[in-house]
């Protein structure tokens, strides 16, 4: 009986200490849920984004549905994929997916100047882009090489290129 009482005893000190090591790595965060807007549109996602420190998470596949994206998760290689959904009523498109639709086409930063760059075919300047005195849901308009007008939009930083233009002036979009 002693031995018992001994055992059990031992065995509540080792688990509670286990249980007091386990609580040092908890996080306190906040649930919350924020109104996004993609290029001026609404968008509500189905989850609830969690604010630490000042930061938001957001999950990925709500934000990829929201971009209008789908998302793959490889366990074996442990990676995430996006896949853009083909949505033919999209009248803009990003200058990284531009370029992703004409592989022929390389996207430059300027350096030195956010929101700048430059598109390039073969080393050749096609047009230049510079969204850095733009502010969010701001619109303007460029010029390409061949005298083309494509317009231009600045949406939550990132700059859009309207697709209508580009096919106008030839080149490829998705």
């Amino acid at each position: 009986m002693k031995k018992l009482i001994i055992g059990l005893t031992v065995g509540m000190l080792l688990g509670s200490s286990t249980v007091a090591l386990a609580a040092t790595n908890t996080v306190q965060a906040t649930l919350t849920k924020f109104r996004v807007a993609i290029n001026g549109v609404p968008k509500t996602g189905t989850s609830t984004q969690l604010l630490y420190k000042g930061t938001t998470y957001v999950p990925i596949r709500d934000l990829a549905t929201m971009f209008n994206y789908t998302t793959n998760f490889d366990n074996n290689s442990k990676a995430i994929s996006f896949t853009s959904a083909d949505n033919s009523n999209d009248a803009w498109i990003t200058l990284y997916d531009f370029q992703a639709a004409n592989d022929y086409l390389t996207v430059q930063q300027q350096q030195g100047i956010p929101n700048a760059y430059e598109v390039l075919s073969g080393g050749a300047t096609l047009f230049k882009v510079n969204g850095s005195e733009m502010k969010d849901g701001d619109y303007s308009a460029i010029t390409d090489n061949k005298n083309k007008q494509i317009k231009i939009e600045k949406v939550l930083g990132a700059i859009y290129l309207n697709k209508q233009d580009l096919k106008d002036a030839g080149y490829r979009v998705k």
